[in-house]
């Protein structure tokens, strides 16, 4: 038997990805981003408070008088005191 018909024992793999990652964080990051940026645009350019500015709000409720206080009455007969 030579040596080239013997079943190979080991082998090794090596993967060589080429310093590349996934662009799955650098993705997020610019979304955040663009959503931190909007929203400063509309907050320090004033458009978020114009539609508080102009809103007019007057609730007036007219309410009865209404007389709350009771006579004090006297407990009930045969309630077992002496």
């Amino acid at each position: 038997m030579d040596e080239r018909d013997e079943p190979v024992r080991r082998e090794t793999t090596v993967i060589n990805t080429g310093g590349r990652r996934g662009g799955g964080g650098t993705v997020i990051a610019i979304v955040l981003l663009l959503i931190v940026a909007t929203l400063g645009f509309l907050y320090f350019g004033g458009y978020l408070q114009r539609a508080v500015n102009k809103t007019n709000i007057d609730v007036k409720v007219d309410l009865p008088d209404i007389n709350v206080d009771r006579p004090r009455s006297e407990p009930p007969a045969g309630n077992g005191a002496k």
